[in-house]
């Protein structure tokens, strides 16, 4: 699985992240209390075979979280969609067959703790993501979710360290991991180590847009505009369907008083995600 999205990846620096709750508590504590008021979910066609069924289940689960997290879906399609990722999971919990299965697979155990970091359920995500690192402790994604978790439970040091041990696995995606390090130790109160964990992520990965997001964000952190707007900029060349990343830059053009460009930035913004109300807002039109 990959934990990180091709964009938007580093939403939480300034914007709400995409995955939006369904308002109410996430169905699953301890591995395995269903929600009697989700609608049943039966896969079409499912694989005889258990394990089939709950690897079926699982790329289930990975696509509709996707298309939750797509830019322009709107607040009411967001929620059905993350009712019925959920029901897609009391599938696996609910069948006598799976359950045992999934409360051990390693797949399944990384987007149950995904879909309850979606419903802001972080302590009972830590508590699948501790079972994961016993059953997985070699995976480097296990530790990126750990890292993922901590920092939404406000434990940014946690996840320096998490981060870390993932690097040290030999994660796939090591600039992008190293951007989100970078912001993790900024958040931790070590900006200047951010920086430079910024600058490797860049080094190791020249054509990888997320160091020079992330190195931008920094600097201006510290009040360096100039450089923060050439950063997102350097970003920009690379990756052009970022909502957050032109959000940054047009926050950024209007501390700076270019309301003009501030504006056309928005409308980037509106173009990537129609449903963003306050980008809609700021050029005038209806989300």
């Amino acid at each position: 699985m990959s934990l990180f999205p091709a964009t938007g990846a580093i939403a939480a620096i300034a914007l709400v992240a995409l995955g939006a709750s369904s308002g109410r508590s996430a169905p699953v504590h301890g591995g395995g209390t269903l929600n009697p008021e989700r609608p049943e979910f039966r896969a079409a066609a499912a694989p005889a075979a258990p394990d089939e069924r709950l690897r079926a289940l699982v790329a289930l689960i990975d696509r509709t979280r996707a298309r939750a997290a797509a830019p322009g879906v709107g607040e009411e399609e967001r929620a059905a969609l993350a009712e019925l990722a959920w029901s897609q999971a009391d599938e696996a919990l609910g069948d006598p067959t799976l359950s045992e299965r999934a409360g051990r697979d390693p797949d399944f155990l990384q987007v149950q703790a995904l879909l309850l970091m979606d419903d802001g359920e972080d302590e009972d995500a830590l508590a699948v993501l501790q079972r994961l690192a016993v059953i997985a402790p070699e995976d480097p994604e296990t530790h990126l979710l750990l890292a993922q978790c901590l920092m939404g439970l406000g434990r940014p040091a946690g996840a320096v360290g998490e981060y870390r041990r993932a690097l040290a696995l030999g994660v796939e995606t090591a600039a992008e991991v190293r951007a989100h390090l970078a912001h993790a130790l900024v958040v931790a109160g070590h900006p200047e180590e951010g920086l430079a964990e910024s600058e490797r992520a860049i080094a190791l990965d020249p054509s990888a847009y997320l160091g020079h997001f992330m190195r931008g964000w920094i600097l201006g952190e510290a009040g360096r505009r100039d450089e923060e707007r050439r950063e997102y900029l350097e970003a920009l060349k690379l990756e052009r369907d970022d909502a957050d990343l032109w959000a940054l830059l047009a926050l950024s053009w209007e501390r700076a008083g270019e309301n003009a460009r501030a504006r056309e930035a928005w409308r980037e913004v509106v173009r990537i995600d129609p449903s963003d109300r306050e980008a809609a807002s700021k050029v005038g039109e209806n989300p």
